[in-house]
């Protein structure tokens, strides 16, 4: 509808127009083209005809009707000043009359489909369309009319640009709007169209890109089936699920993005061409860790993050068709989590690198006895060679140094272990308790007791260990909410996190493994009791320049021989 203003400066321009072109009659010959129209009126009164009526309801600025002019209805329809011209073909496109406004044009047809392009292809709601003044007539006696249109787009909010409308006299037909795509925005053609790229929340399923929009094929990437259902289900509250969106230029023939136009509401940068869910997901490192996982015969999860930035960049579950386990595990990490440990005795001072601590056989913590994998045993030992072994006696006898809240603290504040994390997708965050008593202070140490987590929280504790700041993991690109820890860990802390990570690829449980990597790799193994007499589950999670994984392989004895070579063959991918 046109609002009020609108309409009385077109009434003005036809009280103007009615009287010639110039507008600069004498009062007598005014008068004499005031009888001569009224003579006409009295005609139209006794029904001299449709084709007088419908002239009538095309020159009615006020009127929604959608009327289909025939060609001499767009003849008796020409108008007599350019501005005024504009105004009528922005009228009929502002009440969604396709057929009017293309009439209004030298192009009917071209114009009218379009219009229809236009406003499918941006989801428009609602439109609102001004003119400008009318600039001087050119040489070639066109006159150039600017607009503002103001469009509401379906789930993405209000997008306003401007555009010039060229108009000129067609021979008997008054003046037009010279048809061209620019007519409708500056930057289309006649081999482009505009299309709206809504920003993802709410709604998961559907096609599924990594972060440089490529396409993640579920035959190529047969582990992300557990994402299409998925995906976004956490991304946003219900009600911010239509919040912005981008507009692309893309080519009318393909739907191959040419360019982004805009964006509308909140930023979604470099969204997909065609349509789909846009990721944070590496499509080279995604494909590494299918090929990582897909030979194994045992279950068996990868998460892998972009240590920089929390972006999840690849996961992958052996078999695909199965439990996302890693996102959703809840199983002990094993001595993995003695990275946090770690970080607890070094924040608190209870302990530094060149501690000669020892790495007994056997240790006692409230009442239990605590033993190392294969017997390892190195009593003067170092805290640094302690950590690289993997001894669990070491850690049992450092336990009296900490409360039973302390490592629950460190890995909740500096790691975001048990935040509420928006991941973009239902997952399980980790969880390390409060310690009851001094056995299960022992036991939470070593990674097990109540402790639980997943390749995802451990991906994302090598990630803080390393960089010294909890970045929330998370899949969707400008994904909101993220979770922030209350502190970071203290530049001293994490450099000797890096120290003792890499001690492990060189003196240690993951030399075997990883030896042979090159670049600044950083790792730790474990091997973690599940009871109930079943085998023990192998993990490995380790970094290599900005990339941190975890990999988790039920009954796999050990991290070393069962999680490393996966590891070894994702990190390859990655240097």
């Amino acid at each position: 509808m046109r609002d009020a203003e609108h309409d009385r400066n077109y009434q003005d321009d036809r009280e103007y127009d009615d009287y010639g072109d110039d507008g600069h009659h004498e009062h007598e010959d005014r008068r004499r083209n005031g009888w001569v129209f009224l003579v006409l009126a009295l005609l139209l009164i006794v029904g001299t005809g449709y084709g007088a009526y419908s002239f009538l309801l095309q020159d009615d600025p006020s009127s929604t009707t959608k009327a289909n002019p025939t060609a001499s209805g767009a003849a008796g329809a020409a108008e007599q000043s350019p501005r005024n011209a504009a105004r009528r073909f922005l009228g009929e496109w502002q009440t969604g009359n396709w057929t009017g406004a293309g009439a209004l044009t030298t192009d009917p047809n071209a114009a009218g489909a379009a219009l229809v392009g236009l406003d499918d292809g941006l989801r428009v709601s609602s439109r609102r369309l001004t003119a400008g003044e009318a600039q001087p007539e050119r040489p070639d006696g066109s006159v150039l009319v600017p607009f503002e249109a103001r469009l509401t787009l379906k789930d993405a909010g209000e997008w306003t640009y401007t555009g010039t409308l060229t108009v000129a006299r067609a021979p008997g037909r008054g003046y037009l709007v010279g048809w061209a795509p620019t007519a409708l925005h500056p930057e289309l053609t006649s081999t482009t169209r505009l299309k709206l790229m809504p920003n993802q929340g709410g709604a998961g399923g559907g096609d599924l890109h990594a972060k440089d929009g490529s396409a993640l094929s579920p035959t190529e990437y047969p582990s992300l089936a557990a994402l299409r259902t998925g995906l976004a289900s956490k991304a946003r509250p219900a009600e911010q699920a239509a919040s912005g969106g981008t507009v692309l230029l893309v080519d009318a023939g393909t739907s191959a993005t040419v360019r982004q136009v805009a964006t509308v509401g909140e930023v979604q940068t470099a969204p997909p061409a065609d349509g789909g869910v846009r990721t944070t997901l590496d499509a080279k490192l995604q494909a590494a860790a299918e090929r990582a996982v897909g030979g194994e015969s045992r279950t068996t999860s990868l998460a892998a993050v972009r240590i920089g930035t929390g972006e999840i960049v690849a996961l992958a579950n052996n078999p695909a068709s199965g439990p996302n386990n890693a996102f959703l595990g809840t199983t002990p990490p094993g001595s993995t989590l003695k990275i946090v440990t770690a970080a607890t005795l070094l924040t608190k001072g209870a302990v530094d690198l060149d501690d000669k601590v020892g790495c007994p056989e056997s240790a006692n913590a409230g009442g239990m006895r605590f033993t190392n994998s294969e017997g390892r045993a190195f009593p003067e030992g170092t805290f640094k060679l302690a950590f690289a072994q993997s001894c669990n006696t070491t850690m049992a006898n450092l336990s009296g140094k900490l409360t039973g809240a302390d490592l629950a603290g460190i890995a909740h504040d500096c790691f975001g272990i048990g935040g509420d994390w928006k991941t973009g997708i239902v997952s399980f965050d980790g969880r390390v308790p409060v310690a009851t008593d001094d056995t299960m202070k022992a036991a939470n140490m070593i990674g097990q007791g109540q402790v639980q987590m997943n390749p995802l929280t451990m991906a994302s504790v090598v990630a803080t260990a390393k960089s010294g700041t909890f970045r929330q993991p998370h899949l969707l690109v400008d994904q909101e909410g993220l979770w922030r820890a209350p502190r970071q860990l203290s530049p001293g802390v994490s450099s000797r996190l890096r120290t003792l990570m890499r001690s492990v690829v060189t003196e240690g449980t993951a030399r075997d493994s990883l030896g042979g990597l090159g670049g600044d790799v950083g790792a730790k193994t474990g091997t973690a009791e599940v009871g109930g007499g079943k085998p023990n589950n192998g993990w490995m999670v380790a970094y290599r320049g900005d990339i941190a994984v975890a990999v988790w392989v039920e009954g796999g004895i050990t991290g070393g021989r069962s999680a490393g070579p996966i590891v070894k063959s994702f990190l390859g991918a990655a240097g």
